[in-house]
């Protein structure tokens, strides 16, 4: 008989946080896979719970899944944890999963915290929908590009934010003209939790820890984006260079020159 896979959630940072039917589960299971053994130990010790653990990580995904799966195959079962939260957003998981399903292997979810659902509980944000990226690409221009984009969700958007990233994605969202208010949320359910909200200047403040940035678009900052788009594809048909359009067009609207650069470049005119 095949085992079952179950994905628990643990606390993202107070070890309190944590569910009875985790602990339930955790304590039942045969096998834990783990994003961190030594992390993972450190939850487990706290609340007598003793298996034997599996290194679960994102660089090894592929051949961890292999293992797990013949543990399954096996008739043990396996929990699957993260350093902190759910599994699979934004962490090691979704191969597993996804290979799993694959086989035929029944799974379950076993909820627990989220910092993206934590943070926006703190952050005072009416709206009744969002959009999460996670964290954002390494590359800097990658990166770049990403963040032009976020005022054209007409949502908040949520991202993760690594403590070495903060102050220069902070910087990379406040010169962003679309962008208006912006949340930090710092150390979620932890002793230093802390939430800061940046309306115009960004703030002297602890980098230490993890953060949860929420990004916010300004009222009717689209709307000057289209125009702008617009109005820069109407002069590229007429002939003008890429360059001189998008510098053109970025003294009368804002939305940056770069961003209308890289729309000019693959812009294609309509044939006559």
């Amino acid at each position: 008989m095949t085992g079952e896979l179950f994905i628990v959630g643990t606390p993202i940072g107070n070890l309190k946080d944590v569910t009875y039917r985790a602990l339930f589960t955790l304590r039942q299971v045969d096998y834990i896979a783990s994003e961190d053994t030594r992390h993972t130990r450190i939850l487990l010790e706290a609340h007598g719970i003793s298996k034997p653990l599996i290194s679960y990580y994102r660089e090894k995904e592929r051949e961890s899944s292999a293992r797990i799966i013949e543990i399954l195959k096996s008739g043990y079962s396996v929990a699957l944890v993260t350093d902190a939260g759910m599994p699979c957003v934004s962490d090691p998981g979704a191969i597993l999963v996804s290979e799993c399903r694959n086989e035929g292997i029944r799974i379950e979810s076993v909820p627990g915290p989220s910092a993206v659902i934590t943070a926006l509980s703190v952050s005072g944000i009416r709206s009744t929908g969002f959009v999460f990226l996670g964290f954002l690409p390494d590359k800097a221009g990658e990166r770049s590009k990403v963040i032009e984009r976020i005022p054209t969700y007409e949502l908040p958007v949520v991202i993760y934010v690594a403590p070495h990233d903060i102050m220069e994605i902070l910087r990379l969202l406040r010169s962003n003209p679309r962008i208006g208010r912006i949340t930090v949320a710092k150390e979620l359910t932890k002793l230093h939790e802390t939430v800061i909200v940046i309306e115009d200047d960004i703030p002297d403040f602890d980098t230490r820890g993890e953060f949860v940035v929420i990004s916010e678009p300004k009222p009717g900052a689209n709307d000057d984006s289209a125009e702008a788009y617009s109005a820069l594809e109407k002069l590229l048909t007429e002939g003008v260079k890429p360059s001189v359009a998008a510098k053109e067009i970025a003294a009368h609207y804002s939305v940056p020159k770069n961003a209308l650069y890289r729309h000019a470049l693959n812009f294609e005119p309509p044939k006559k």
